[in-house]
């Protein structure tokens, strides 16, 4: 006859291999769980891309904050600084500047996320590879794509492509002051780029305010 300790001897066994085993499986449905960080890669130097998802390092997701916007373009000279446009108060942007060339202007909503971000000057590339100062007759627009600028683009031209509406391509058209959007002649023989800006939030499709 076999005794009981004989028989709890081998139980006791068991128990202990299956206790490590389940705690493992335990461990490892947790990490599988856990969000995963995703790293973005500092912007160092080189051509700097804007495309319909963000600008360079810049994302939807990044914030509106300093640390962060230096964190992203460690070689170059982040501020803060204030806009002083019209009669309204002043608005809080971060303006980044490298190699001694003003990169980016980044200007901030009401809720404090990331508005808009402004490329005029450094080796900016848009969605299509397009450069700063290139001709707009170059560049594949029509007019219907194009409205007149407001504001601070007064006496410029906006112009969209429908697969990339949340980048908008600021044309300048030397001598045109006339308002609303000049001739397809005019703009072919004078629209230059000026500008490349990035809107993650509403866009900036023809039209738009």
């Amino acid at each position: 006859m076999i005794s009981r300790h004989a028989l709890l001897v081998p139980l006791l066994a068991l128990l202990a291999a299956c206790g490590p085993a389940k705690q493992s499986q335990d461990a490892s449905k947790h990490e599988a769980k856990a969000p995963v960080a995703v790293a973005v890669a500092p912007y160092a130097g080189g051509p700097l891309a804007m495309t319909k998802d963000g600008v360079g390092p810049i994302s939807a997701a990044t914030a509106f904050d300093l640390p962060t916007l230096k964190a992203l373009f460690p070689k170059a000279k982040v501020e803060q600084a204030f806009l002083h446009f019209g009669e309204g108060p002043a608005q809080p942007i971060i303006t980044i500047e490298q190699d001694n060339t003003p990169l980016l202007e980044i200007g901030k909503t009401d809720e404090g996320a990331i508005a808009y971000v402004a490329a005029s000057g450094g080796d900016i590339r848009g969605p299509k590879g397009e450069q700063l100062l290139a001709k707009w007759a170059d560049l594949g627009f029509t007019p219907d794509q194009c409205r007149a600028g407001q504001g601070r683009e007064i006496n410029q031209v906006i112009c969209v492509r429908p697969e990339a509406t949340t980048v908008s391509y600021v044309f300048g058209v030397p001598g045109w002051t006339k308002g609303g959007v000049p001739p397809e002649a005019v703009l072919k023989a004078k629209g230059q780029l000026n500008a490349l800006v990035w809107r993650p939030a509403e866009g900036a499709a023809v039209g738009a305010a």
